[in-house]
């Protein structure tokens, strides 16, 4: 067996000799069952070291292309047979990617064509087989069950975790976007830099430095969406099998990023207040985590808080583990207050129909002291840089919007920017100049000060009805703010049972299984009271606390 290695090239020699070997593999030149030369025997021919054979060997055995048989040598080992394409089974929905099934076979019928012809048959692509590990990681059945939820002409919406369309505030977004677009600042620079524009950037650290947040330009990044800093975080930081903790019920998209990187995802318990902190040091010892993800601020999905000395905790015991903690805070501008019973029907001059007047609402004695109430970011409770913030405009403008920002160490602003060079580049140029102008002169605060109002106003209405109608044994949170109110159900009452009942009397909510760790959760419900209006919310909440009382009884 003649091989050529050339001692010149900048590929290293087992790359060549693999090379040269895979090659007559593949075209049958060494046939199956060949046997290879000893390693040291190759080695003598070619004059090299013993290990870039061992080495060369070692990658076409990862290939499957050779085997070795102690006390018999190395041989070429025989192609895989392909296997004959069967007909698939009838089913409604489509495979799992869990199921592996090497071909389908799917027979088109062809118009006017003679009866004796044979049947046309063509083979489709293996698509569980072809798939990667990376996509096959995501439980693609709590995507369905989202979209099942929030899907259909339903006249009640408490499960889409978007705002009322209703509520975008569009006369400020097109007089922002004029005003936007017919500036001249941006002359001459067409494209964003990959952190986002400069400006905006100083504006969102001096938003961030208002919440009490210690920070600069250098540790801000834009983003599109919020999300997208969960995907460059794990991309940046976890490593398969690495341990990551999160709320035992938690943000669903943030569990599938998790899972898409082969991570160990640990659920830690919860409580009326969030993270049980008081577990977390045992959970940190027996597991060591890489990241702790949490939402503190009116949580998604339980809208529960964390408190203040639970805060300092979870920052102790992550210094002490070095491990890092992101903080998802997508509603912690959205702040109301104690609950208090109402009656149900929208603000005046608020989204109540169409051609809704957009009110000024000054900031009352009530609302100054619900800002020095409302809790301090994780990130202002550290300056070392355990903490790694995240937020979105897409909970208080629009969801259409597709813009945030992420306030870490420059270290990792630094990484997560290489990183991004991959994805997307940077955010939308036409977005950043948008929020460029809600964040000059205070227009955002004003409108969430708007917004605060209204979601007030049906956070009231939803827990009063509750109140009214719920059955024994229906138990809730009342969030001081955001957009959820998390329902337990009574013993033996099936949250997806309920689900489908409601659909039927135009009802929707989202089940609690899609938020668990462990995808066992069958005994919650998230309600998303600011997606429909007032008016509404009373009717609807009536109509899910009858059905789970029908099934009580």
């Amino acid at each position: 067996m003649q091989l050529r290695l050339n001692r010149h090239s900048s590929v290293p020699l087992y790359r060549q000799l693999a090379a040269e070997l895979r090659e007559r593999i593949v075209s049958g030149a060494l046939a199956e069952g060949y046997r290879l030369p000893p390693e040291r025997e190759l080695a003598g021919q070619l004059e090299v070291n013993r290990t870039t054979v061992l080495q060369a060997y070692q990658q076409l055995k990862d290939e499957g292309l050779i085997a070795s048989k102690v006390g018999k040598g190395t041989f070429v080992l025989p192609v895989s047979p392909v296997l004959p394409a069967v007909a698939p089974a009838q089913r409604d929905t489509p495979t799992s990617p869990s199921e592996v099934r090497h071909t389908e076979l799917h027979t088109i019928r062809q118009q006017h064509r003679p009866s004796d012809a044979p049947e046309p048959t063509i083979v489709r692509p293996p698509w569980s087989v072809l798939f990667s590990d990376y996509s096959n990681r995501f439980t693609y059945h709590d995507i369905a069950s989202a979209e099942r939820a929030q899907r259909g002409d339903t006249t009640i919406d408490f499960a889409t975790g978007s705002p009322n369309p209703a509520d975008i505030p569009d006369d400020l977004l097109r007089a922002v976007s004029l005003e936007a677009f017919s500036s001249h600042e941006f002359d001459g620079q067409p494209e964003s830099p990959i952190e986002g524009f400069d400006e905006l950037r100083e504006l969102l650290a001096h938003h961030m430095q208002t919440r009490g947040v210690r920070c600069d330009v250098r540790n801000v990044m834009v983003l599109s969406g919020s999300e997208q800093g969960i995907d460059l975080i794990v991309r940046a930081f976890v490593n398969p099998g690495d341990c990551v903790l999160v709320e035992q019920s938690t943000f669903f998209p943030a569990l599938q990023t998790f899972r898409s990187a082969d991570a160990r995802i640990v659920g830690v318990p919860m409580d009326e207040h969030g993270m049980r902190a008081d577990l977390l040091e045992g959970y940190c010892a027996r597991f060591r985590p890489k990241l702790i993800y949490t939402v503190p601020t009116f949580q998604n999905p339980t809208g529960t808080t964390m408190p203040l000395d639970r805060r300092r905790r979870l920052i102790d015991v992550a210094r002490r583990y070095q491990c890092l903690i992101v903080e998802d805070d997508a509603y912690g501008e959205l702040w109301y207050g104690p609950a208090r019973e109402t009656e149900s029907g929208d603000v005046p001059g608020f989204a109540s129909a169409p051609g809704r007047a957009q009110v000024s609402v000054h900031e009352s004695a009530q609302e100054q002291e619900l800002s020095r109430r409302r809790p301090v970011p994780l990130a202002g409770m550290e300056n070392e840089g355990y903490v790694m913030y995240l937020s979105t405009f897409s909970k208080t403008v629009t969801s259409g919007l597709r813009t945030g920002w992420i306030v870490a160490d420059p270290h990792v602003i630094g990484r997560l920017a290489a990183l991004r060079r991959m994805v997307d580049q940077h955010t939308s140029t036409s977005s950043q100049r948008i929020c460029l102008e809600l964040l000059k002169e205070g227009r955002i605060a004003e409108h969430i000060r708007t917004l605060t109002v209204s979601y007030r106003h049906r956070r009231d209405t939803a827990i009063a009805a509750l109140k009214e109608y719920a059955p024994a044994g229906m138990h809730w949170t009342t969030p001081e703010g955001g957009y959820y109110i998390w329902v337990s159900l009574p013993e033996g009452v099936r949250s997806l049972d309920v689900l489908a009942a409601c659909r039927a009397r135009g009802v929707t909510f989202m089940p609690g299984s899609v938020f668990d760790v462990d995808e066992m959760d069958n005994s919650h419900l998230r309600l998303n009271f600011v997606r429909p209006s007032a008016s509404d919310i009373d009717r609807g909440v009536r109509i899910i606390c009858d059905i789970i009382g029908e099934a009580v009884r």
